[in-house]
């Protein structure tokens, strides 16, 4: 019995069907996506989807336009223009301290939130709530 024997192992065998498989689909796609014809129908499938999306984001902006909600591009103007109140306020705190150091005045921090003027559950008296 000089001959080798194979596996008893039966997932050895489905490991090499696999490999092999695996290695027969990679060169078939290979092959494929080398092509011209690969090359332009993908090109011509981007340029379907992106213009299904531009008339997507159209439609929809008309869409929201008409039961007056703001679309996407509205709420991003309006964040812009917000961000942009609050630098400027930021500078304009910025130039009221160094006025008031200037003059020796203690600059005065707006307190930040409501008061607080609830207590918590712990804190409170029993039987009131």
């Amino acid at each position: 019995m000089s001959e080798r024997q194979s596996s008893t192992d039966p997932m050895d065998r489905f490991r090499e069907l696999v490999t092999e498989w695996e290695r027969g689909f990679d060169a078939l796609a290979n092959r494929f996506m080398g092509t011209d014809e690969f090359s332009r129908a993908m090109n011509q499938f981007q340029n379907l989807q992106l213009s299904m999306q531009k008339a997507f984001a159209e439609n929809m902006a008309k869409h929201l336009a008409n039961v007056n909600v703001p679309s996407r591009d509205d709420v991003l103007r309006i964040g812009e223009a917000v961000h942009e109140m609050d630098m400027r306020l930021a500078r304009m705190e910025q130039r009221l301290d160094e006025l008031a150091r200037a003059t020796g005045v203690a600059p005065t921090r707006p307190r930040k939130g409501p008061p607080r003027t609830r207590k918590p559950p712990s804190q409170m008296p029993p039987g009131s709530a």
